[in-house]
């Protein structure tokens, strides 16, 4: 928020939930989980843990879209960044 009310075109990204909680996961967040094959996920067992850490990331930016508005600032989701 320090940042977000004078900086203009600030862009929030997340690659995971928020730390305190995604440090407590059997299977914290890692950036390289998005280049493991879906085959290779399910053997090892972390598809579980990969639909926790998604939910953990959609919860973390919900919380962020909640501050921003809260703080009264407004913001555009990127609705096509995943077409």
């Amino acid at each position: 928020m320090q940042l977000a009310d004078h900086v203009a075109n600030i862009s929030a990204k997340h690659e995971g939930g928020d730390p305190e909680i995604d440090q407590q996961r059997p299977h914290p967040s890692d950036i390289l989980d998005y280049f493991r094959d879906k085959s290779e996920v399910i053997e090892a067992g972390d598809w579980e843990n990969l639909q926790v850490n998604f939910m953990d990331k959609f919860d973390a930016t919900n919380k962020t879209a909640q501050a921003l508005t809260q703080n009264g600032l407004s913001f555009i989701a990127a609705q096509n960044l995943h077409k």
